[in-house]
């Protein structure tokens, strides 16, 4: 899926998740004229700004071309947001507080399930929807939040899918063994290499060794040492921080 689709994608279902709310609000005079506030606790400047910055930027254009053609039900959108600062959880979690004190009837949250946990239990709490833009996990819903999760949503491809795909493409390349190195930090890493492992074994391939790291742990280079002394076709793992170099040059 090209970045354009991709975007047209969100804006589409960005329009689809306010009309619902559009629609569950409201019924007196006063609310059929009323704005409908959009609440988005994002990472200006941190870890996860390349993410949450393209989404954000997509959904106010998207709230531009709904309000101008006189927004949902006839009520006008309005976005409030604010930096959770590199995903603090103590200021993501006032961010939530702040927002839903605010009036907003649905919350945007980042594009990570652990970084937006206090967010989305703030939110959910509170009977408020959390959507993600792009969190790429299951856990986004009932199998971390319990009942209340059935309020939390992701429009992200799940990390059990983009393992799976990874351990195809690396099959039909003709590579039958491969090392797993896994970033413990995150829940999103974790689950992409763990449905390599499962899916590369079903066709056939074989793990010859299985490392873990963490962001932060200074233990990077100990476990691409490990990772050295085996012989693999392939190395996998998933990670979008620092230590990604060590492991690429070995």
């Amino acid at each position: 899926m090209t970045r354009t689709t991709k975007l047209a994608a969100l804006l589409a279902l960005l329009t689809v998740a306010i009309a619902a709310v559009g629609t569950s609000v409201g019924g007196s005079t006063t609310a059929a004229s009323s704005p409908i506030t959009i609440g988005w606790a994002f990472d200006g400047k941190g870890n996860m700004a390349p993410f949450d910055g393209p989404a954000l930027a997509a959904a106010t254009i998207r709230i531009k071309q709904i309000n101008a053609k006189g927004g949902v039900n006839g009520r006008p959108l309005q976005l409030k947001t604010c930096d959770t600062q590199n995903n603090n959880p103590a200021k993501a979690k006032s961010c939530a507080a702040n927002l839903l004190g605010q009036g907003a009837k649905i919350m945007f949250v980042t594009c990570d399930v652990d970084f937006a946990t206090p967010v989305v239990q703030e939110s959910i709490n509170r009977g408020v929807l959390a959507v993600a833009p792009c969190i790429g996990t299951d856990q986004m819903g009932p199998k971390r939040f319990g009942t209340k999760g059935k309020l939390a949503f992701s429009f992200g491809n799940v990390a059990q899918d983009e393992g799976s795909a990874m351990a195809e493409y690396a099959y039909r390349k003709g590579w039958r063994s491969a090392a797993l190195a896994t970033n413990t930090l995150l829940v999103y890493f974790k689950n992409v290499v763990t449905a390599f492992d499962k899916r590369f074994t079903q066709l056939g391939g074989k793990i010859v060794t299985r490392e873990s790291y963490a962001t932060g742990a200074n233990n990077v280079n100990a476990a691409v040492s490990r990772l050295n002394s085996k012989r693999a076709d392939v190395i996998v793992t998933s990670t979008a921080f620092g230590e990604l170099p060590a492991i690429v040059s070995g």
